[in-house]
């Protein structure tokens, strides 16, 4: 399998590593900025680009890793797929529902393998999690990402390259919590613009209530001010049970009379990739747990979020 980047920063290296664990070698790579591009294609032995097109063009590539911050989103996704890749894109898959949507249509159009980071989605709490509710009817689902922004990423903290910390970062719990609830019908937001000027330009602590379409309830809430120790929960609740997802590995919480207390293993980011590639071998979309079009609908739940935000008022997710 040829498998090419767009993108070689951030959360690229976790991706290199599962492909290096897995015995994958990297034919070529891409990033706007040569020198990170040099280094990277050093150290997997592969060709170096600063164009995407031109790689695409000359690497006949079998599968591509898409990994950019969301305002670079332009073309990029919609030119793997039109030549004839699989495509894996980091989340979010863009910073508006045309770019994400014309993306999706050519997925629609192409039949290729398509596969979102949504990590979570892959982790042995997940999979425990789902066992666990199969057949029962959950009532509400909270979310908490609570991060310092680091330093290291200077462009996090820029709403007009990363729209925000809940369409950047929260995502991945507006996702999760869409995997165990269904789709998000409305949202209402309420945010506060402090007390860390220097971090964001934009609402460091928010809280968005959550209407999913099946008539529960639920709320995320999220900070780029302060780390706490536990950054990443969702949790979960109905009838006589109660669930608390620990990202990456810790679950407890009762169903019934039973006490539930699991440690995982399988944190999710290794998962993601070996199931894709394991999807793309098998040319198999059923393999994928976090598609693109469904990863569409958690971009449309945040932007709707980022809205609410604005205007006040309780939005309608499109």
């Amino acid at each position: 399998m040829r498998i090419g980047f767009i993108g070689v920063g951030g959360i690229t290296r976790s991706y290199l590593e599962s492909l290096n664990k897995l015995c994958r070698p990297v034919t070529a790579v891409c990033d706007i900025n040569p020198e990170t591009a040099a280094r990277v294609a050093a150290e997997q032995d592969c060709i170096s680009y600063t164009d995407h097109r031109e790689m695409l063009a000359r690497e006949a590539l079998d599968a591509v890793f898409v990994a950019i911050p969301p305002a670079a989103h332009d073309t990029q996704t919609l030119d793997v797929v039109e030549a004839g890749a699989h495509l894996f894109a980091a989340k979010p898959v863009a910073m508006d529902l045309d770019t994400a949507r014309r993306t999706e249509d050519a997925i629609a159009r192409a039949g290729c393998v398509n596969q979102v980071g949504y990590m979570a989605r892959y982790s042995d709490i997940t999979d425990r999690a789902k066992e666990l509710v199969q057949g029962r009817e959950l009532g509400m689902g909270l979310g908490r990402f609570m991060a310092r922004m680091p330093s290291s990423h200077p462009w996090w903290g820029t709403f007009a390259v990363s729209a925000g910390q809940i369409v950047e970062q929260s995502t991945h719990l507006f996702d999760w919590l869409r995997f165990f609830l269904g789709d998000i019908e409305s949202v209402h937001a309420l945010g506060h613009d402090g007390p860390d000027d220097e971090i964001a330009d934009f609402e460091d602590c928010t809280t968005v209530n959550l209407r999913f379409a099946g008539g529960a309830v639920g709320s995320v809430i999220s900070t780029c001010s302060a780390r706490v120790h536990d950054t990443f929960v969702a949790e979960l609740f109905g009838r006589e049970f109660y669930l608390r997802l620990k990202m990456d590995t810790e679950l407890i919480g009762y169903i019934g009379a039973e006490e539930i207390s699991f440690q995982g293993e399988e944190r999710g980011y290794f998962r993601q990739v070996e199931l894709f590639l394991a999807a793309v071998d098998a040319n198999d979309q059923g393999l994928v747990r976090s598609s693109y079009a469904d990863a569409v609908k958690s971009l449309s739940a945040t932007l709707a979020a980022n809205r609410s935000l604005y205007s006040g008022r309780v939005e309608t997710v499109e």
